[in-house]
Protein backbone atom coordinates (compact mmCIF):
# COMPACT_ATOMS: atom_id res chain seq x y z
CA UNK A 1 0.00 0.00 0.00
CA UNK A 2 1.27 3.47 -0.93
CA UNK A 3 2.04 5.72 2.07
CA UNK A 4 -0.23 8.46 0.66
CA UNK A 5 -3.13 6.09 0.11
CA UNK A 6 -5.75 6.04 2.84
CA UNK A 7 -6.66 2.63 4.23
CA UNK A 8 -10.07 1.37 3.17
CA UNK A 9 -12.66 1.29 5.91
CA UNK A 10 -15.74 -0.86 5.62
CA UNK A 11 -19.10 0.90 5.96
CA UNK A 12 -19.99 -1.22 8.98
CA UNK A 13 -16.74 -0.18 10.70
CA UNK A 14 -17.53 3.50 10.05
CA UNK A 15 -20.96 3.12 11.67
CA UNK A 16 -19.40 1.33 14.65
CA UNK A 17 -16.81 4.11 15.04
CA UNK A 18 -19.58 6.74 15.02
CA UNK A 19 -21.56 4.82 17.64
CA UNK A 20 -18.41 4.49 19.78
CA UNK A 21 -18.02 8.28 19.84
CA UNK A 22 -21.29 8.59 21.76
CA UNK A 23 -20.93 8.75 25.54
CA UNK A 24 -22.14 5.88 27.68
CA UNK A 25 -25.01 7.88 29.17
CA UNK A 26 -28.78 7.81 28.76
CA UNK A 27 -28.39 10.58 26.15
CA UNK A 28 -25.80 8.57 24.22
CA UNK A 29 -27.96 5.45 24.36
CA UNK A 30 -31.01 7.42 23.12
CA UNK A 31 -29.03 8.78 20.17
CA UNK A 32 -27.59 5.35 19.34
CA UNK A 33 -31.02 3.72 19.54
CA UNK A 34 -32.57 6.22 17.14
CA UNK A 35 -29.62 6.13 14.73
CA UNK A 36 -29.83 2.34 14.62
CA UNK A 37 -33.42 2.63 13.38
CA UNK A 38 -32.66 5.64 11.15
CA UNK A 39 -29.19 5.26 9.56
CA UNK A 40 -29.87 8.22 7.25
CA UNK A 41 -29.72 10.65 10.21
CA UNK A 42 -26.77 12.12 12.10
CA UNK A 43 -26.97 12.45 15.86
CA UNK A 44 -24.92 13.78 18.73
CA UNK A 45 -25.04 14.53 22.43
CA UNK A 46 -24.70 18.26 23.03
CA UNK A 47 -24.52 18.03 26.81
CA UNK A 48 -26.40 16.48 29.69
CA UNK A 49 -30.13 16.16 28.82
CA UNK A 50 -29.59 17.68 25.34
CA UNK A 51 -29.31 15.74 22.09
CA UNK A 52 -29.44 16.79 18.46
CA UNK A 53 -30.17 15.17 15.10
CA UNK A 54 -29.72 16.27 11.50
CA UNK A 55 -32.12 14.60 9.11
CA UNK A 56 -32.57 14.87 5.32
CA UNK A 57 -35.83 16.63 4.41
CA UNK A 58 -37.20 13.57 2.62
CA UNK A 59 -36.87 11.48 5.78
CA UNK A 60 -37.87 14.01 8.45
CA UNK A 61 -41.41 12.70 8.95
CA UNK A 62 -40.23 9.09 9.22
CA UNK A 63 -37.59 10.14 11.73
CA UNK A 64 -40.05 12.17 13.81
CA UNK A 65 -42.46 9.23 13.87
CA UNK A 66 -39.63 7.05 15.25
CA UNK A 67 -38.61 9.76 17.71
CA UNK A 68 -42.18 10.11 18.98
CA UNK A 69 -41.86 6.67 20.60
CA UNK A 70 -39.47 8.22 23.17
CA UNK A 71 -40.27 11.93 22.83
CA UNK A 72 -43.88 12.40 23.80
CA UNK A 73 -44.04 16.20 23.52
CA UNK A 74 -43.43 18.55 20.60
CA UNK A 75 -42.27 21.78 22.26
CA UNK A 76 -41.85 23.94 19.19
CA UNK A 77 -41.19 24.09 15.47
CA UNK A 78 -39.05 27.02 14.45
CA UNK A 79 -37.53 28.22 11.19
CA UNK A 80 -34.13 29.82 10.62
CA UNK A 81 -33.51 31.72 7.37
CA UNK A 82 -30.05 31.04 5.91
CA UNK A 83 -30.33 33.65 3.17
CA UNK A 84 -26.80 33.29 1.76
CA UNK A 85 -27.14 29.50 1.52
CA UNK A 86 -30.61 29.79 -0.05
CA UNK A 87 -32.11 27.51 2.59
CA UNK A 88 -34.40 27.42 5.59
CA UNK A 89 -33.52 25.27 8.55
CA UNK A 90 -36.59 23.85 10.26
CA UNK A 91 -35.98 22.79 13.86
CA UNK A 92 -38.31 20.50 15.76
CA UNK A 93 -37.81 20.66 19.53
CA UNK A 94 -38.94 17.57 21.37
CA UNK A 95 -39.14 16.61 25.04
CA UNK A 96 -39.05 13.13 26.54
CA UNK A 97 -40.97 13.01 29.79
CA UNK A 98 -39.85 9.44 30.45
CA UNK A 99 -36.15 10.15 29.82
CA UNK A 100 -36.05 13.82 30.88
CA UNK A 101 -34.17 14.74 27.67
CA UNK A 102 -34.59 17.59 25.16
CA UNK A 103 -33.96 16.80 21.49
CA UNK A 104 -33.56 19.10 18.51
CA UNK A 105 -34.23 17.63 15.08
CA UNK A 106 -32.91 19.82 12.27
CA UNK A 107 -33.58 19.65 8.56
CA UNK A 108 -32.83 22.02 5.69
CA UNK A 109 -35.13 22.91 2.80
CA UNK A 110 -34.66 25.25 -0.18
CA UNK A 111 -35.97 28.82 0.19
CA UNK A 112 -37.41 28.89 -3.34
CA UNK A 113 -39.74 25.90 -2.71
CA UNK A 114 -39.99 25.40 1.07
CA UNK A 115 -42.10 22.27 1.58
CA UNK A 116 -42.29 19.69 4.34
CA UNK A 117 -44.96 17.18 5.35
CA UNK A 118 -47.12 18.05 8.31
CA UNK A 119 -46.54 16.25 11.60
CA UNK A 120 -50.03 17.00 12.95
CA UNK A 121 -50.83 13.28 12.85
CA UNK A 122 -47.91 12.64 15.24
CA UNK A 123 -48.37 15.67 17.52
CA UNK A 124 -51.64 17.61 17.00
CA UNK A 125 -50.07 20.75 18.55
CA UNK A 126 -47.89 20.98 15.41
CA UNK A 127 -50.79 22.72 13.66
CA UNK A 128 -50.10 26.02 15.44
CA UNK A 129 -46.34 25.96 14.86
CA UNK A 130 -46.76 24.99 11.20
CA UNK A 131 -49.24 27.82 10.64
CA UNK A 132 -46.79 30.26 12.18
CA UNK A 133 -43.88 28.97 10.04
CA UNK A 134 -46.06 29.23 6.95
CA UNK A 135 -47.22 32.75 7.66
CA UNK A 136 -43.90 34.27 8.71
CA UNK A 137 -41.50 32.36 6.40
CA UNK A 138 -43.65 30.85 3.65
CA UNK A 139 -42.93 27.21 4.51
CA UNK A 140 -45.67 24.96 3.14
CA UNK A 141 -46.52 22.05 5.44
CA UNK A 142 -48.22 19.62 3.09
CA UNK A 143 -51.26 18.02 4.68
CA UNK A 144 -52.00 20.84 7.13
CA UNK A 145 -55.53 21.99 6.16
CA UNK A 146 -55.35 25.30 8.07
CA UNK A 147 -52.48 27.10 6.33
CA UNK A 148 -53.87 30.57 5.83
CA UNK A 149 -54.05 33.91 7.57
CA UNK A 150 -53.36 33.30 11.24
CA UNK A 151 -51.68 36.17 13.11
CA UNK A 152 -51.00 38.78 10.43
CA UNK A 153 -53.60 40.97 8.76
CA UNK A 154 -54.67 39.99 5.23
CA UNK A 155 -52.55 42.69 3.56
CA UNK A 156 -49.47 41.30 5.33
CA UNK A 157 -50.22 37.61 4.88
CA UNK A 158 -48.28 36.95 1.66
CA UNK A 159 -45.26 39.06 2.67
CA UNK A 160 -43.52 36.58 5.05
CA UNK A 161 -42.02 39.28 7.29
CA UNK A 162 -39.45 37.13 9.12
CA UNK A 163 -37.51 36.31 5.96
CA UNK A 164 -34.16 38.09 6.00
CA UNK A 165 -34.77 39.70 2.63
CA UNK A 166 -38.04 41.32 3.76
CA UNK A 167 -37.80 45.11 3.39
CA UNK A 168 -39.40 46.34 6.60
CA UNK A 169 -38.80 50.05 5.96
CA UNK A 170 -40.18 49.81 2.42
CA UNK A 171 -43.23 47.96 3.69
CA UNK A 172 -43.91 50.54 6.43
CA UNK A 173 -43.62 53.39 3.91
CA UNK A 174 -45.93 51.58 1.47
CA UNK A 175 -48.62 50.93 4.09
CA UNK A 176 -48.40 54.09 6.19
CA UNK A 177 -46.98 56.61 3.74
CA UNK A 178 -43.99 58.92 3.97
CA UNK A 179 -45.33 60.80 7.04
CA UNK A 180 -44.58 57.73 9.13
CA UNK A 181 -40.82 58.38 8.92
CA UNK A 182 -39.56 59.22 12.36
CA UNK A 183 -36.08 59.79 13.66
CA UNK A 184 -34.63 59.62 17.13
CA UNK A 185 -33.76 62.90 18.86
CA UNK A 186 -30.29 63.09 17.28
CA UNK A 187 -31.88 62.72 13.81
CA UNK A 188 -29.45 59.89 12.93
CA UNK A 189 -31.42 56.67 13.38
CA UNK A 190 -34.82 55.53 12.20
CA UNK A 191 -37.29 54.73 14.92
CA UNK A 192 -40.17 52.65 13.59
Amino acid sequence: MDMNEKPKVEEKEVQEMEVQKLPDTKEGRLVAELLEKAPYAEGSVRRERRIEFRVPKDEVKNFLRLASEKFEILLQITVVDWLKEGEFEVIYQLWSVSENVHAMVRTRIPRDDPRLPTVMDIWPVAETYEREGHEFFGVIYEGNPRLGPFILEPREYEKHPLRKDFNMLGYVKMVYGEDFDRYDESKTNYVI
